[in-house]
């Protein structure tokens, strides 16, 4: 009988066991279903800019290059076809320049010149797209501040900065709130009246009585570890302030969400509860940029210690939710993981300094952190260190792992990516404790928002055909036949129909069409009646209008208190040098002809003129309208058509909005031309050249692909200037690596 009971409890426990596992299993996937519906159909893209350097001078280039990468995945994204790019004035808001740019397989190589006319200052380079640009969000990430100054000389210099006074001091507990009896982390974070941060240091009371002492640990932020009781009165005195601050609300039961450990294989996680509380089920989920990767169960009494694994979880922000039996979040916080795991790009000069006009060669290598080629897209410039701003606070990485997953400004975030510094891991853990699961761009509340809102840009515009008079009642509407082309035949043209509304649309393929300036397009119909075509592309105007509500998201720059005067003297170019690296014409709005095209359909329409003057000398005479015939001559005096004064004769100038009524066309901008960027070769005969070589950018270089060793080799030829060059990459792989690197040489003359 012993043995049947002890079989019957096996099987009992064993039958338990498996319905217990079960119903967990079934509790998981609702979880994760529920959180998946959140983000299906979420078609959102995430843009960064690399530009060329940071300091440009009037009348150059800024080369910049556009990485459109998938929001979630971090891959190259190829559901955009237009890039819309702004040059904004900081101190304005004014935009200085905008274009449309070709997106290729998830990126752009593009440029713009810098006109002489801009003033010295601060400027924003923008970028918009269908994927990225949504009405009413919350805040705008895709820009690179650049600075544009007349001459290096006038270059603009950060200025000292003074440890200010706190403005704002903040309490976060780990998990949300503080537990009675129960072991609690208590972040804080210290700013002054710009949001930049103070370092403090203070005395934590309990009862009036000092608890213990503690200091800000990196950025105005550190933490705290005490048991808390709610029966008791607490306050912290900062040394810097006479201000007392009370601590948050003391629950007096409840869970507690603490982080023991991360490693690049696990996150360790203490899960605590009063004691008074019953056992119960509940579940620890792991969700980064809205994707869930992991959901543990778990049974509750006490504490209790739950390891989750991070194999094959991606780098980034993790949003850890503690839920309940009933499935409703109790605790949450942010967690970074694998921070080491990243695209690792090493570069290799040839030599550590070169002589002008001498040709250097670089190698390229691309792993991932085991140290396995990684084939990578990557973007190369190499320019004067005295163009670069040391304390640009933006990186590829800083861009899509913080900037982009976080609300609000980051301070100097480049720190918790630089090796060199040891504590990056314990300073990051601190920055995601102070800012708080709720400014995670991917939590819950956001995510179900972001499904709300809708694209107001579109690779397409759409224009409608219509009779141009209608005198009668207008016939049933059908579909016609439009034709895009440009007047460089090699472009090739395009035919267009349109619904039988005549409503037609206007893509990226006719956008491409227009490569080098304009485009037309022209209704294929009969002269009569009348069709003419109405279409106007409000891209950018949509973009400014939205501009104005959406703040903007950039990272503070690193704070230093000594000078940051370059004390090296930069080379200033002559004004006797030529620099001049591109035309750019502009006209009035009446003024006529804007290219050549437009220049051979003047030429046609003047050979429709019909002035004549007749026997007598008088202009378009109505009394000798078959008589002889001459051409008024230019600017000569004849008797006007009113038979009353005498003007000189002026051919009619047709304006460009006139020419293209006349011939019923409609102009539309393309993609902003490509440009190869320039490098001279030198050998033994052009290396004596007494023509001066000033290339402060001696090589920029958007798309260069590492092979399947991961290895590219680059080759450039330096310039006459004696100075120290800086290089800077940035790229992403396939599959979703980010990385960047730098590297110094220096040029003497020979």
């Amino acid at each position: 009988m012993n043995e049947r009971l002890k079989y019957i409890l096996i099987c009992f426990y064993f039958i338990f066991g498996v319905l217990h596992s079960q119903n967990n299993r079934n509790v998981i996937d609702i979880i994760a279903d529920n959180f998946q519906k959140l983000t299906d159909n979420q078609s959102l893209d995430n843009i960064y800019l690399q530009t060329s350097k940071s300091i440009y001078e009037t009348e150059e280039n800024l080369w910049f290059k556009a990485y459109v990468l998938n929001a979630q995945y971090l891959t190259p994204s190829k559901r955009n076809k237009t890039l819309y790019i702004q040059l904004i004035n900081d101190e304005t808001k004014q935009a200085v320049w905008k274009e449309k740019y070709e997106i290729e397989n998830g990126f752009v190589d593009g440029h713009l010149y810098i006109q002489d006319s801009l003033k010295t200052g601060r400027y924003s380079l923008a970028a918009y797209s269908e994927h990225s640009y949504f009405r009413n969000q919350e805040a705008f990430y895709a820009l690179k501040k650049v600075t544009i100054v007349k001459n290096i000389k006038e270059k603009i210099n950060n200025t000292a900065v003074k440890n200010d006074s706190i403005a704002q001091f903040s309490l976060f507990p780990e998990g949300g709130y503080l537990v009675s009896d129960i072991e609690n982390t208590l972040a804080f974070k210290a700013t002054n009246k710009k949001g930049l941060p103070v370092d403090v240091s203070g005395v934590l009371y309990e009862n009036n009585l000092p608890l213990f002492n503690f200091k800000s640990i990196h950025a105005g932020m550190g933490s705290i570890n005490f048991m808390p009781k709610k029966t008791n009165n607490y306050y912290i005195q900062l040394t810097e302030s006479d201000k007392k601050y009370p601590l948050p609300e003391i629950k007096p039961t409840g869970k507690t969400l603490s982080l023991i450990a991360n490693t690049n294989d696990f996150l360790t996680f203490k899960i605590a509860q009063s004691r008074d509380l019953k056992p119960e089920s509940i579940y620890l989920q792991l969700q980064i940029r809205g994707i869930i990767y992991s959901v543990a169960s778990a049974k509750l009494r006490d504490e209790i210690i739950i390891k989750i694994p991070l194999k094959d979880i991606p780098q980034g922000i993790a949003e850890i939710t503690l839920i309940n039996t009933n499935l409703k979040p109790i605790a949450e916080r942010l967690v970074y993981v694998k921070q080491d795991q990243k695209l690792n790009i090493k570069t290799i000069l040839n030599k550590s300094e070169y002589k002008t006009r001498e040709k250097a060669t670089l190698k390229i290598k691309a792993t991932d952190k085991d140290g396995e080629p990684v084939e990578a897209h990557l973007g190369l410039s190499i320019y004067d260190n005295a163009y670069q701003n040391k304390f640009e606070p933006k990186n590829i990485l800083t861009h899509y792992h913080l900037s982009t997953q976080l609300k609000g400004n980051i301070y100097d975030p480049i720190y918790y990516f630089n090796e060199d510094n040891i504590n990056r891991h314990d300073a990051l853990n601190l920055l995601l404790l102070t800012q708080g699961w709720r400014r995670y761009v991917w939590n819950e509340e956001n995510l179900k928002e972001n499904k709300l809102r809708k694209p107001i840009l579109s690779d397409s515009i759409t224009g409608k055909i219509r009779l141009d008079r209608v005198t009668k009642k207008p016939k049933t509407e059908q579909q016609q036949v439009v034709m895009a082309y440009t007047p460089d035949s090699l472009r090739g043209k395009d035919f267009i129909f349109t619904d039988s509304n005549g409503i037609l649309g206007i893509n990226y393929k006719h956008f491409k069409l227009g490569e080098k300036g304009y485009f037309y397009i022209k209704p294929l119909t009969q002269n009569k009646p009348k069709y003419v075509i109405d279409i106007k592309d409000n891209s950018f105007d949509i973009i400014n209008i939205n501009s104005k509500t959406t703040p903007i998201n950039y990272p503070f720059p690193k704070l230093k208190v000594e000078s940051l005067e370059d004390n090296r003297e930069p080379l200033i170019v002559s004004d006797k040098v030529n620099k001049l690296d591109e035309v750019v014409l502009s006209a009035k709005k009446d003024q006529v002809f804007r290219n050549k095209y437009l220049g051979a359909l003047d030429s046609l329409a003047k050979l429709e003129l019909t002035d004549y003057v007749c026997r007598y000398g008088n202009l378009n005479c109505i009394n000798h309208p078959e008589d002889y015939r001459r051409k008024p001559i230019e600017g000569k005096i004849y008797l006007a058509e009113n038979r009353v004064s005498r003007v000189p004769y002026r051919e009619k100038k047709y304006t460009e909005e006139e020419l293209l009524n006349k011939f019923n066309l409609k102009m539309l901008k393309g993609y902003y031309g490509k440009r190869e960027f320039y490098q001279p070769i030198y050998d033994k005969e052009t290396v004596n050249d007494p023509f001066p070589d000033y290339r402060n950018t001696l090589f920029w270089k958007p798309d260069i692909i590492t092979n399947e060793q991961g290895e590219a080799i680059i080759e450039f030829y330096c310039s006459d200037l004696n100075t120290i060059f800086t290089g800077s990459i940035e790229g992403v792989s396939g599959t979703g690596l980010l990385g960047t690197d730098s590297f110094n040489f220096k040029v003497y003359k020979k």
